[in-house]
């Protein structure tokens, strides 16, 4: 505890520096190190469900990039900055033609199907599934016994150091072709329907009680993709905006995909 308060002050004050010393890319690597392990990470959870920015790590990230020379990866005819993750063999399954980078923690009995990616910062905690063609971004947090369906997007975000990533709370199913981003906050248990995009500023309507949430889906919500109509400027002009609904609220016993599929043949 105490080598990650004196690596958090000693960010905390390059990074506002604009002539760096020579130590700097090894400070901002000490912690790309405990990133890659789970020891810290960009999000931690208090009380109240309440998720808090651990800004220094992203700032540590930042600088990380700012020193990093563009090096060849020795697995292959590829340039970059950030190295690939080496996953352990005992307890990961990482099929060809997925990568993981290095400061992204991928907890034990993750299996992450071909091709995906997870970048720097990320933390995808113990039991997750990651199909085919899913993007987990910078800094994002996937819970215990998440599925990302495949073609889903996490959206990653990295400056400013204060903003909050989209943050995938424990037992949510998201099923393919999924978007969700801008920091956005899932719940545990919820259910994200195929195809459903969720922004900061995509309001999810609740069909029983009306209300409109905005970033967040709530515990235990099925939502499904919806549109609400909005008249134009001409008073002939009708459009129809993206609104996803909580139809229902799941049973956290009930397996998601039986959850999903029950709420969508009773809707």
């Amino acid at each position: 505890m105490e080598n990650i308060i004196s690596l958090e002050q000693e960010i905390s004050r390059l990074y506002g520096e604009s002539s760096l010393p020579a130590n700097a890319l090894a400070v901002a690597e000490a912690v790309i190190e405990k990133l890659d392990k789970g020891e810290i990470t960009v999000v931690s959870y208090e009380n109240k469900s309440n998720w808090i920015v651990n800004e220094w790590v992203k700032k540590a990230i930042l600088l990380y990039f700012r020193l990093r020379p563009i090096e060849k990866m020795p697995e292959g005819n590829f340039v970059d900055k950030v190295p690939l993750k080496e996953l352990s063999l005992k307890t990961n399954r990482l099929v060809p033609y997925s990568s993981v980078r290095k400061g992204a923690y991928v907890a034990p009995k993750v299996v992450i199907m071909a091709p995906s990616f997870i970048n720097i910062g990320a933390y995808v905690d113990e039991g997750a599934m990651v199909d085919s063609l899913v993007l987990v971004g910078s800094c994002a947090r996937i819970g215990k016994n998440v599925h990302l369906g495949a073609g889903t997007v996490i959206g990653g975000v990295l400056e400013p150091p204060n903003s909050r990533p989209v943050i995938i709370e424990d037992n949510a199913f998201v099923g393919g072709n999924c978007g969700i981003y801008e920091g956005c906050l899932v719940e545990k248990n919820a259910v994200i329907a195929a195809g459903t995009i969720i922004t900061a500023s995509t309001p999810i309507i609740d069909l029983e009680t009306k209300k409109e949430y905005f970033g967040h889906v709530p515990e235990n919500a099925v939502v499904v993709p919806g549109a609400r109509r909005r008249k134009g400027n001409n008073s002939s002009d009708e459009f129809l905006f993206q609104t996803p609904l909580i139809i229902k609220r799941r049973d956290p016993t009930i397996d998601a995909k039986l959850a999903l599929e029950e709420s969508l043949r009773s809707f």
